[in-house]
């Protein structure tokens, strides 16, 4: 995939403006994708969305980054209801779950 707004933000972040992509990019907590209907193996390892997951986890590590000039009223705590009986998460629907790079990369090999 191509971002061109990506770019734009590295440009910027050379030229001397206090913008800092890395961590966002790079994917370890806080500034992961969990996406809490996805089994370990196909969670996203830095930021490789998937477009079918929602902007609501895309956006969560530049939220977390602090590097969007408006910040959407989002919260990610735990949602209503239960996950199915035996699933990898718990029965709690908590979208505040981090995990970090070594688990995903271990799962995914």
């Amino acid at each position: 995939m191509d971002f061109p707004w990506l770019v734009a933000l590295v440009n910027l972040s050379s030229m001397g403006f206090p913008i800092s992509a890395e961590p966002p990019l790079e994917g370890e907590a806080p500034y992961d994708i969990f996406v809490r209907w996805k089994p370990l193996a196909q969670q996203p390892i830095g930021w490789h969305p998937d477009l079918n997951d929602g902007v609501r986890l895309n956006i969560r590590p530049f939220m977390e980054a602090d590097v969007l000039r408006k910040r959407p009223n989002i919260k990610w705590g735990k949602d209503r209801g239960k996950n199915p009986p035996g699933f990898p998460w718990g029965e709690e629907r908590d979208n505040d779950r981090h995990l970090t790079l070594g688990e995903k990369r271990k799962a995914g090999e």
